[in-house]
């Protein structure tokens, strides 16, 4: 299934060149969402807590009906209290277990990245391209996807590393992978005689990414 995603970004790609990448949703810091979701919780018990604060100095100085009274809302207040605690409870749950994820894909990352360093490349590979399917919106994804196109070079599967490359940039515009990976694709298509293809592809990494070292490399490959 995942193969058959980066194939249809690559079909995209070719499909559509002269005109803009299809702009993809950004990815969603789940660290910063829960984060905010703590906070907006503590402002909430912030503010509970004063009006029980109040409350209750009203129950010190007044007696009688408004006393019954006071201590309604005070009930109230502390059901408040109760439900915003759980709240933050439940917020804490999710984070712990987001962080136990990311440890995971984290330690799958270093050993295949340790693999790549040895030259395994298919194992290396493997690793990459399951990280990739588990998560393929994650902090990870477009590192994975970047190197198991190299693992596929490496291999002597110029077309399958290109086509990965390609998706690299199309799936993950603003990663800094995208003009590296470009880069590598338009090497690799030059290394194999391919130099209208290799052409199209540095001029697309000095039209999307002016500013970055690759575009740099590009213009001087195009002669200025």
């Amino acid at each position: 299934m995942l193969r058959i995603s980066i194939l249809a970004a690559a079909a995209v790609f070719c499909g559509c060149w002269g005109g803009r990448f299809i702009d993809m949703p950004g990815r969603v810091e789940r660290m910063e969402t829960g984060q905010e979701r703590v906070e907006a919780t503590l402002d909430s018990m912030g503010t509970a807590m004063a009006r029980q604060e109040n409350l209750l100095r009203g129950l010190q100085a007044q007696s009688g009906s408004r006393t019954v009274e006071l201590v309604e809302q005070l009930g109230e207040l502390t059901s408040e209290m109760q439900t915003l605690i759980g709240r933050m409870g439940s917020t804490g749950s999710a984070m712990i277990a987001s962080d136990t994820v990311r440890r995971g894909e984290q330690v799958t990352f270093d050993e295949a990245y340790m693999q790549y360093q040895q030259r395994s490349f298919a194992t290396a590979s493997e690793g990459f391209m399951s990280l990739m399917a588990r998560n393929p919106d994650g902090p990870l994804a477009d590192d994975a996807l970047y190197y198991a196109a190299l693992c596929h070079e490496g291999m002597s599967q110029p077309h399958r590393a290109i086509e990965e490359l390609v998706a690299v940039a199309i799936m993950f515009p603003g990663s800094e992978r995208a003009p590296a990976a470009l880069s590598r694709a338009a090497a690799i298509y030059g290394a194999h005689g391919a130099a209208g293809d290799r052409r199209r592809l540095l001029e697309l990494i000095v039209e999307k990414y002016p500013g970055t070292e690759e575009a740099v490399l590009a213009r001087d490959a195009l002669g200025g």
